[in-house]
C-alpha cells in the first residue's frame, strides 16, 4: 500500500491521544473513602472483569478512530482485489496507450519493457472489472479507437505491440474526450500509458486547453497516469542524417552525419563499436563517447562505383532500448534541392531566394526560381522539396494541390501577406499585424531546442534564435498547431501546423530590415530555411527517408523488402516499424523520429498544469515491475472511522445504565434489610455522636 500524501503519515502518533486524555482524567481528583459509597463498590466488583473489558474496547473505538481519519486523509492506495472493489467498477473503461520508441525500454533482469508492463497490468487490473465494463483502447501508433471484446486482447492485438514511432498525448486525449463525451457515459476510468517524454506531450500546445474545457466539469470521470519516468542512465542511440552518394577519384563513397547521443553524461570517455552493413557487407569502427553526445559531420564509407543505388544500416550494442540501436539507411543518384518562391513581393522574394539557394553542401545541386501567385498552379510539385510562400492563403484547387503535395512528403513555408484574407489552410489562417506595445521590438521568449528548425545543431550548439528581433508580426490563428518559436507579448514567431507526413510551417514575419533582423542575424534565418529545404528533399529522388508513423499504412503494401529484417514486418505493420524496402521507382527507408532520441520529461509542476483541474492520479511504475497496480481506498478508511464512533457510542450506553442499576440495588439493599441488634445499638451510638458533635 501506498500513499498519495505521505507526510501526513507523521500524525500517527496522536493514536494515543485517547489514552492521554483517560490519563489526565483519571489523576484529575483526589479518591476519598467514603463509606456511603460502600455499597456502590460493592455493585461493581460484582461487574468489574466486564467493565475493565467494556473499557479497553471503548478505548480501542476511539484510537481506531484517530488511525482511519489520518489514513483516509493521506490518501493510501492498494492493487489488486482490495483497491477495485473500494472503487467500484467503471461503466466505460479507456486506455491511451504510447507506444513510442522510449517506452520499449526494458529492465535488465526480466527483458521486459515499459509498454509489456504496463500492458500487462491493465489487463491483469481489468480481469476483476466484470462484464458490464466496456473498454476502449486508443493507441498512437494508429491513433484509432479499438473496442476490446475481453481483457486478455490487451495483450494479443497487434495495436499493443511496439513501434518505431512518437505519440502525440494530447491528440489522443482530445479523440478519447470526444468519444467520452459521445457516449454519455456515467463513470468512466481513463488510464493513460506513457513514460512522460516531453516531445510526446507537448505540454505547451494549445489542445490540452481544450480537453481540460470539456472534461473539468464532467462528473464520473477519473483519470490514471501509468508513468514510466526512470531512465537507463548508460542508453545509447544512433541516427544518420545527410546521407548522399558522390564520386571520387578512386570510385564512390557515401557521405552521412553520424550522430551518437547517450542519456547520461559519463564522466570517463567510452569506447562504442558501430557496425556499418552496407548492402549485406559489414564493418564496425569504435567511437570515443564522453558527455551525451557524440557528432561526426562528413562520415564517409568507400563503396563500388557501380554501386548507384542500395541500402545500408547503422548499428549499436544491444543495452537498454534496442529499439533506438539501429538506423536505416537508402543512398542514390542526389535529388536537387528545390525551392520555389510564391511572392509578388520582389524584395522579399530575392532575400528567401538566397537563403535557399546558397548550398549548405557543396556536394548537392540547390536550386530556388520565383514564380508570381498568379502563376503558382504551374509549380512541378513532383521536383520540388520546398515552397516558400509569400501570398495569400491558397484556395480551391490550389489549395488541394498544395495539400496532396505535403501528403506526399513535400514541405511549405507561409510568410505573411501584407493585406492578410480570411481564407485557412489546413486549419490554419492569418490575422491582423501587430506591433509592439511600449517597446519598439518584439523579443523571443522561448523556443523549442530539441527539434524541427530550430533545434540545436548536431554538435548540441544552439542556434542564436535569443537574438532574434521583431519589429511587426501577423496573428497566426490555430488553437492545433505547435509553437516552435514564441515572440513575448506577441503571436508564435514560428508555428508548425499538424500534419500527417510532410510539414507546413507559418513565419509570422518577414526578412525585411523594416520587419526583422532575419538577414542581419542571417545565421538562424539561413539555418531554418536549409533545413527545411532537406526536410522536403528527403521525399524526393530515387532514394527517399522517412520517419515511421508519418505515412499511409496502404502505401507500403506493394513494397519489396530490401533484407531479411524488413521481411519479417507484417504488412500492416510496414509504416510504423523500422524497414528497408523498394518500389519500380525509389528505395524507401523507415527510422524513428529522431525526436524520441530527446530524453527531457514532463516536470511535476508542468504535468500539476497540464492537468490542472482534472480529477486524476499518478502512478509511478518501473519496467519489469511486479507490483500491483494501485488505486486510491481513502473510502474504505473513513468508513472506518465511522463504524469506530458507532461502535464507541454503543459501548458507553451500557455503562452508564449499569451505574443507574447499581445505585438502584445499593439503595434497594438498604431499605429492605432487617437490622440485628448490634446494628441497631451501632445506628443509636453513631446519632449520639452525631448529634453531640453538631451543638453549638
Amino acid at each position: 500500500m501506498t500513499f498519495l500524501q505521505p507526510f501526513l503519515l507523521y500524525a500517527l502518533p496522536l493514536i494515543a491521544l485517547p489514552i492521554l486524555i483517560h490519563l489526565i482524567n483519571q489523576n484529575r481528583h483526589r479518591t476519598i473513602p467514603w463509606a456511603a459509597t460502600m455499597f456502590l463498590l460493592q455493585a461493581k466488583r460484582m461487574a468489574r472483569g466486564m467493565a475493565r473489558l467494556r473499557y479497553i474496547l471503548i478505548m480501542l473505538a476511539r484510537m481506531l478512530a484517530v488511525a482511519g481519519l489520518i489514513f483516509a486523509v493521506s490518501r493510501p492506495m492498494a492493487g489488486g482485489w482490495l483497491g477495485l472493489t473500494t472503487s467500484g467498477a467503471p461503466e466505460l473503461t479507456v486506455v491511451i496507450l504510447d507506444r513510442s520508441v522510449s517506452m520499449e525500454e526494458e529492465d535488465p533482469k526480466t527483458n521486459r519493457s515499459k509498454r509489456e508492463t504496463a500492458v500487462e497490468k491493465l489487463a491483469s487490473v481489468f480481469k476483476d472489472l466484470g462484464r458490464n465494463t466496456r473498454i476502449a483502447l486508443f493507441d498512437s501508433a494508429t491513433g484509432q479507437r479499438f473496442d476490446l471484446t475481453s481483457p486478455e486482447a490487451l495483450t494479443e492485438l497487434p495495436e499493443t505491440a511496439p513501434t518505431s514511432t512518437s505519440a502525440d498525448i494530447p491528440s489522443l486525449m482530445q479523440e478519447a474526450t470526444q468519444y467520452i463525451l459521445a457516449n454519455e457515459a456515467g463513470r468512466t476510468d481513463v488510464w493513460i500509458c506513457s513514460d512522460l517524454r516531453q516531445s510526446d506531450w507537448n505540454p505547451g500546445g494549445g489542445r490540452w486547453e481544450s480537453v481540460r474545457e470539456q472534461l473539468r466539469d464532467r462528473d464520473g470521470v477519473r483519470i490514471y497516469l501509468l508513468a514510466y519516468q526512470d531512465q537507463a542512465p548508460d542508453n545509447l542511440a544512433i541516427s544518420v542524417s545527410g546521407v548522399h552518394r558522390r564520386e571520387t577519384v578512386d570510385g564512390a563513397e557515401l557521405v552521412m552525419d553520424l550522430k551518437l547521443t547517450r542519456a547520461a553524461a559519463t564522466n570517463d570517455p567510452a569506447r562504442i563499436p558501430v557496425t556499418f552493413v552496407i548492402g549485406g557487407a559489414r564493418s564496425t569502427i569504435d567511437l570515443e563517447l564522453s558527455g551525451t553526445q557524440l557528432v561526426r559531420n562528413g562520415h564517409t564509407i568507400p563503396i563500388d562505383r557501380e554501386s548507384k543505388r542500395g541500402w545500408g544500416r547503422v548499428e549499436l550494442p544491444r543495452d537498454a532500448n534496442s529499439s533506438d540501436n539501429v538506423f536505416d539507411f537508402v543512398y542514390a543518384e542526389p535529388a536537387v534541392q528545390k525551392t520555389v518562391i510564391v511572392s509578388d513581393d520582389a524584395e522579399v522574394a530575392e532575400l528567401l531566394r538566397l537563403a535557399a539557394a546558397t548550398p549548405s553542401d557543396r556536394s548537392l545541386v540547390y536550386d530556388a526560381q520565383i514564380v508570381a501567385s498568379s502563376q503558382a498552379a504551374v509549380i512541378e510539385f513532383d521536383k520540388t522539396a520546398l515552397i516558400l510562400w509569400h501570398a495569400p492563403l491558397p484556395t480551391d484547387v490550389l489549395a488541394k494541390q498544395l495539400e496532396s503535395f505535403v501528403g506526399m512528403g513535400g514541405c511549405v513555408m507561409f510568410f505573411p501577406p501584407e493585406v492578410p484574407s480570411d481564407a485557412a489552410f489546413m486549419g490554419t489562417r492569418w490575422g491582423q499585424w501587430l506591433e509592439p506595445q511600449d517597446v519598439d521590438h518584439f523579443a523571443i521568449s522561448r523556443w523549442r531546442t530539441d527539434t524541427d528548425l530550430l533545434g540545436n545543431t548536431l554538435s548540441g550548439t544552439p542556434l542564436p534564435v535569443g537574438q532574434l528581433v521583431t519589429y511587426r508580426s501577423c496573428e497566426v490563428v490555430n488553437e492545433q498547431g505547435t509553437a516552435l518559436a514564441q515572440l513575448e507579448k506577441g503571436p508564435p514567431l514560428l508555428l508548425r501546423a499538424p500534419t500527417d507526413q510532410g510539414a507546413v510551417w507559418f513565419c509570422s514575419t518577414l526578412p525585411t530590415t523594416a520587419s526583422s533582423n532575419f538577414v542581419s542575424n542571417g545565421i538562424t534565418f539561413y539555418v531554418m530555411i536549409q533545413r527545411a529545404v532537406a526536410r522536403g528533399a528527403a521525399a524526393l529522388g530515387e532514394a527517399r527517408q522517412y520517419d515511421c508513423g508519418a505515412l499511409p499504412a496502404g502505401i507500403a503494401e506493394t513494397w519489396k523488402p530490401l533484407d531479411e529484417v524488413s521481411g519479417r514486418v507484417l504488412m500492416s505493420q510496414r509504416t510504423i516499424n523500422n524497414g528497408l524496402y523498394e518500389s519500380e521507382e525509389a528505395s524507401f527507408a523507415l527510422n524513428r523520429p529522431l525526436t524520441e532520441d530527446a530524453v527531457e520529461v514532463v516536470s511535476d509542476g508542468t504535468l500539476e498544469q497540464v492537468l490542472n483541474g482534472l480529477n486524476y492520479t499518478r502512478i509511478d511504475d518501473k519496467a519489469g515491475s511486479a507490483m500491483a497496480l494501485a488505486s486510491e481506498i481513502w473510502r474504505t478508511f473513513l468508513v472506518l472511522m465511522i463504524l469506530a464512533l458507532m461502535a464507541e457510542a454503543l459501548l458507553c450506553v451500557p455503562e452508564k445504565q449499569i451505574s443507574v442499576a447499581a445505585t438502584k440495588v445499593s439503595v434497594a439493599t438498604s431499605e429492605t434489610r432487617v437490622a440485628t441488634p448490634e446494628q441497631k445499638t451501632y445506628d443509636w451510638g453513631k446519632r449520639a455522636m452525631l448529634k453531640e458533635s453538631t451543638r453549638p
